[in-house]
């Protein structure tokens, strides 16, 4: 069986109603985003019974205004047709400027062998707005209570940037969804779907234009850089060992980036500047007015996965340390995803986790005192899981 709760039951922002959808016939679990806000919120504690599951993740999209989405658009301005993607997916190609980006899919089978407790984060959709009215050289655009917030599960804030009452707002980053087995926190992490990023503000120039500051797609083993100036900069992208940081994704700043190795040492331009997307390794902020951000990485915990070595350290969206420690679990474990698929940049909105289940098996036997024997064998069957 599968049982689920709130990690914080009490936290009083989640939504009334119904949070996970089940359709007894195809044996599905949706868990949906529970909280009216996007930026906070709580995870599902998850109890699995012995068996096969398919596990299906969803990151959430970057900000952006009106239908300023698009699916996946690659380097060379090219949308990828894919039949999968399209089934699976609910954005279609959309050549515009200023492109929020969109969430990525990553689904894998796994079959577990004892009772299990796992945690999910579910991302929340970045944000595309803006919180004062100050001339865009004002510092105050940068003040943290005036930050549009990124998305919940990493994502990255942007800077506050107003013109005028047509001409407003930046887009921050979508957060994560991940699945944690046996504890809760990024270290844990064995399946995980990245997020887009924000776009800088919105203005009606066509695509691949000057000030087309688009934020690239969340997902894929590679994720995407951003645009700059309509032009595609992918010197620095999340992948499976490397990004802004394990997990989050950057905070935009006035002053270049707080990871002074790797990010860009400089900000520049007025202060639509936009945050970056989380993932397994969350996505790199531009820092500039006429750029978008980067998305974060997905990843899953296979047989042949690459898994950075030694302590990994993660950081906030700010970079402020959060520890620093090895992967808790390795290829021995016996948690190992198979028949991995990845889809980077086919989802708008808040993210999702689909679990169904493939089979149950549960057998146990219990020779305590009362010499209690118990055997329960539950059988279910995979059926088509397409929406």
């Amino acid at each position: 069986m599968i049982s689920y709760k709130f990690e914080n039951a009490s936290y009083g922002r989640v939504i009334d109603g119904v949070h996970v959808i089940k359709d007894s016939l195809r044996k599905k679990y949706t868990f949906i985003y529970p909280c009216k806000s996007t930026s906070e919120c709580t995870d599902y504690i998850i109890d699995l019974s012995p068996g096969t599951y398919l596990f299906e993740l969803y990151g959430a999209s970057g900000g952006f205004r009106k239908d300023a989405i698009s699916s996946f658009i690659d380097k060379d301005g090219v949308c990828h047709k894919n039949t999968f993607a399209s089934s699976k997916g609910n954005v279609g190609c959309n050549k515009k400027g200023d492109r929020g980006g969109a969430g990525g899919y990553i689904s894998g089978v796994i079959s577990i062998r004892k009772t299990l407790r796992s945690y999910a984060t579910v991302g929340g959709k970045g944000d595309y707005r803006y919180n004062e009215k100050v001339l865009s050289g004002s510092p105050n655009n940068y003040l943290p209570k005036n930050w549009v917030k990124g998305g919940y599960g990493g994502g990255g804030h942007a800077t506050n940037w107003y013109f005028r009452d047509d001409f407003w707002g930046t887009g921050s980053g979508g957060g994560q969804t991940a699945v944690k087995f046996e504890q809760n926190d990024l270290w844990h992490r064995v399946i995980v779907s990245g997020a887009g990023g924000g776009s800088d503000n919105y203005s009606p120039v066509p695509f691949g234009n000057d000030d087309d500051g688009s934020g690239g797609a969340g997902g894929g083993l590679v994720a995407q850089g951003f645009w700059f100036n309509g032009k595609y900069d992918g010197n620095r992208v999340a992948n499976s060992t490397f990004g802004f940081t394990f997990g989050s994704g950057e905070t935009a700043q006035k002053d270049g980036s707080k990871n002074k190795k790797y990010g860009v040492p400089k900000g520049d331009g007025e202060c639509d500047r936009a945050g970056a997307g989380a993932g397994w390794f969350g996505g790199f902020a531009s820092h500039n007015g006429n750029a978008g951000a980067g998305g974060g990485s997905s990843w899953a915990l296979t047989i042949d996965a690459k898994i950075p070595k030694g302590d990994i350290e993660a950081h906030d969206s700010l970079y402020k340390s959060l520890g620093k420690k090895k992967y808790a679990l390795t290829q021995k474990d016996k948690y190992l995803f198979h028949d991995v698929v990845d889809i980077p940049g086919i989802w708008s909105g808040n993210g999702k986790l689909i679990i169904t289940v493939i089979e149950f098996n549960h057998i146990s036997v219990d020779c305590g005192p009362l010499s209690h024997f118990h055997f329960v064998l539950m059988l279910g069957f995979y059926l088509d899981v397409s929406f």
